[in-house]
């Protein structure tokens, strides 16, 4: 016959029986659980499907899709020299990119965009690339940081505005033309 009260390195178990009314809640609860789940997902109306069709919509109608509003055929910045994309380019500069690459551009921790030197190359294609999907940690350069992709934050408009900011601050910057 065992013995209902063990003792293991001093510590003495007792063989004590849960309270009745606990038994009773926790049936309860898985009772009320199974109920619940079958109410919710077969005889209620509101299905998580739906609102989560809301929600985008609701998401879509505040922030429209960002990356439809510009194009480029040849790889070419269609902002560049356009006075009006420059100063919304440099607001966006300011708002997004100054905390690593400085307030002018002259890097902090992500690199200087104001001198000779490119380390993801210097054209309109190969930066909107770089700005659009971003660097990660094994293609950073020089020891300088990873880039977050701008894609879903900024979008096509943005990022070009940001480029031909960068043009007219940076001779090197050349033109996919």
């Amino acid at each position: 016959m065992s013995d209902p009260n063990k003792e293991f390195d001093g510590i003495r178990q007792s063989d004590n029986p849960l309270p009745e009314w606990w038994k009773w809640v926790f049936l309860g609860c898985i009772l009320f659980a199974g109920f619940y789940a079958v109410y919710f997902h077969v005889f209620s109306d509101w299905g998580t499907n739906e609102y989560y069709a809301s929600q985008v919509q609701e998401y879509e109608k505040e922030f429209p899709n960002r990356n439809v509003a510009v194009e480029s055929k040849d790889g070419s910045n269609p902002f560049r020299g356009n006075q009006d994309a420059i100063n919304a380019g440099q607001k966006t500069f300011q708002t997004y990119c100054v905390a690593c690459h400085g307030p002018t551009g002259e890097g902090l921790v992500g690199p200087n965009l104001m001198d000779k030197e490119w380390l993801h190359g210097n054209t309109d294609v190969e930066l909107y690339e770089t700005v659009m999907k971003g660097i990660s940690v094994e293609r950073a350069k020089l020891g300088r940081g990873p880039m977050p992709a701008h894609e879903n934050s900024l979008g096509s408009e943005k990022v070009y505005q940001v480029l031909a900011w960068l043009a007219s601050k940076n001779p090197e910057l050349k033109s996919s033309k």
